[in-house]
């Protein structure tokens, strides 16, 4: 029998979209979109009796599982495009309907006579079976309208109004959202023309408002489960009340985000030097959130409405042109960007678990930004027996613990009580980088180009969870520079690690160990082209490249990748590794034709 766990995933995904135009007249028209996708993906899991998860005394164990995504898009739009002389204006109108509904079953089993049927048979199983299915259905309607005047292209407006309403919100289904911005092109006015510096001047304004309604389909309602109770003396099926999806929140609303804009562009010596500038202020209120609530009630957490954030920043890019010449031709692409968040409106600490052992280990807390990691402060290793002796909680313990102390890691006491508990936990980092920053430049001789493009973050922390099994307990694999930093009588000043311990009596806190600098530079892709013009008859060109994705990475970070961040779109729990699969080093050849 071969010792294979079998998981084998197959996929079926359909994308179509279409549309329709009526052109009235030469100035008004109607389109409609359609949309629809369609994803199916199954899975087949058996995993037999030489395998760790199927060895006696499971005997083998089976699990089939499939789901069903399908999505469904209309947009309604009536443009109105016409120009007056000096005037223009261009106007929408329309209503969008988005609706997604998703499906999905799991069966499972274990204690198979024999392996041979696999997953193929799970009803073979003697052991226990488990059946579970579920379904869901989320809805998204606007109606928006906007409209845009432009006078002498010198100066810009434009407004828009949106109504949405989301089958994920219950009392408060619909809410109004708006925008607004003028742009005044200041290179046009005789002033400045006077001038003969710039090729391009532009002031732009902008001020509005975006609704988001990023909660589970269910959040305002109760959800029931099956439960089984005691009644009358017999265990009866019944349902009850899912206490960890959270309470019904009816309440909840839209969350709002204002945000306000002041740009410039700039370009000057014949469009070989430019710059945007963006200053911004963005303030989101109403956060839509999971609040934690006393156990008393029945639930540890209720989707909520509660809080705000504050985002303000500064964001510069610029293309330059250094060199041109007739044959070469040397451009520059960069931008650097500077946000900084803020919390607000909380009437208590809130925090986000992110695995066992890490409880609590993301603070949400007023004035300090979303991101800020809070956990123990590490203070060296106890390295004899009289600096174990010196801390006040070991003073009067006995001989044998305090020898067992030796080599231990010393966590920094924050108040008067000598015992190390919560109320010693600080602020241990924030995965918020300082400043983004990316460049990309090109060289273009003759038919050949050369391109390369920079990315990185300066200042950025990065939970590394990974590093959470090495407690040097028992006999676990661990990363080599664990073990030779390792705490010893002889290696104690270059000591990264505790002492190894057998006793299986260590219980590492979560600190600052696992806070690591996140900063890098990568090259994210460099790539080097040929074009060929006319090769053959009826071809018109044939285009040859090369390219590398991901050639390399300069960083502090010393795991596998400092770009990571394993919760996804989950901003309270940003910045974290928790065994996250690098990013691959690509190389590519392409050949393109034009005929």
């Amino acid at each position: 029998t071969v010792q294979t766990e079998k998981n084998v995933l197959s996929t079926i995904n359909v994308f179509t979209s279409g549309f329709a135009e009526v052109k009235f007249t030469d100035f008004l028209t109607f389109r409609q979109n359609l949309g629809y996708g369609y994803s199916f993906n199954e899975r087949s899991q058996y995993y037999n009796r030489y395998t760790g998860a199927g060895q006696s005394p499971t005997n083998g164990y089976a699990v089939k599982s499939d789901g069903t995504y399908e999505s469904l898009t209309e947009e309604s739009t009536l443009s109105f495009d016409k120009k007056f002389n000096r005037h223009a204006i261009n106007a929408v109108a329309g209503v969008t309907y988005e609706k997604v509904t998703w499906k999905g079953k799991s069966m499972n089993a274990k204690n198979f006579p024999i392996d041979d049927t696999e997953d193929n048979d799970i009803d073979a199983a003697v052991g226990d079976k488990n059946i579970s299915s579920y379904r869901g259905k989320s809805q998204l309607m606007s109606y928006l309208f906007r409209v845009n005047y432009n006078l002498m292209d010198k100066y810009l407006m434009t407004f828009s109004i949106r109504r949405d309403g989301s089958s994920r919100l219950a009392l408060n289904r619909w809410n109004n959202f708006y925008s607004g911005a003028i742009a005044w092109r200041l290179s046009d006015e005789p002033i400045i023309k006077s001038l003969n510096f710039f090729d391009n001047l532009k002031l732009r304004l902008s001020a509005g408002q975006t609704g988001n309604q990023g909660v589970s389909a269910y959040a305002t309602r109760s959800k029931f489960v099956a439960s089984n109770y005691s009644f009358d003396g017999k265990f009866t099926s019944g349902m009850a009340e899912d206490r960890w999806g959270g309470p019904a929140a009816p309440d909840l609303k839209w969350e709002t985000t204002s945000q306000y804009d002041v740009g410039l562009d700039v370009s000057f010596f014949n469009s070989r030097v430019n710059f945007v500038f963006d200053v911004y202020y963005k303030k989101t209120t109403d956060l839509l959130q999971y609040k934690l609530i006393p156990m008393s009630s029945g639930f540890n957490q209720i989707a909520t409405n509660y809080g705000n954030v504050t985002n303000k920043g500064l964001e510069l890019s610029g293309n330059f042109m250094p060199v041109k010449g007739r044959n070469f031709v040397w451009t520059i692409d960069a931008n650097i960007s500077f946000n900084r968040n803020e919390i607000s409106g909380l009437n208590a600490d809130q925090f986000s678990d992110v695995v066992w052992g890490m409880e609590s280990m993301f603070l949400r807390r007023n004035g300090y930004p979303i991101g800020t990691l809070y956990g123990y402060v590490e203070d060296g290793f106890y390295d004899n027996e009289a600096e174990v002796r010196a801390d006040p909680y070991y003073a009067t313990e006995s001989a044998s613990k305090v020898k067992s102390m030796v080599g231990q890691i010393k966590y920094k006491n924050m108040d008067d009580d000598p015992v190390i508990d919560d109320r010693d936990k600080a602020i241990i980092g924030d995965t918020n980088p300082d400043f983004f920053y990316g460049m990309t430049n090109t060289f273009a001789y003759k038919e050949w180009t050369f391109s390369f493009f920079l990315q990185g973050t300066q200042g950025n922390d990065i939970l590394n969870v990974n590093l959470l099994p090495f407690d040097l307990v028992g006999s676990t694999n661990m990363p080599k520079s664990v073990w030779d930093t390792r705490w010893t009588p002889e290696n104690r000043n270059i000591a990264r690690w505790p002492r190894p311990d057998n006793t299986y009596t260590r219980s590492m806190k979560a600190s600052d160990r696992y806070v690591k600098d996140g900063s890098y530079l990568r090259c994210k892709n460099i790539s080097l082209s040929y074009n060929w013009k006319r090769p053959i008859i009826h071809v018109e060109s044939l285009i040859l490249t090369a390219s590398v994705s991901n050639l390399f990475t300069i960083t502090k970070y010393d795991w596998y990748d400092p770009d990571v961040n394993s919760f996804g779109s989950d901003a309270s729990r940003r910045g974290v590794d928790l065994s996250s699969y690098p990013s691959a080093r690509t190389f590519n050849l392409g050949l393109q034709l034009s005929f």
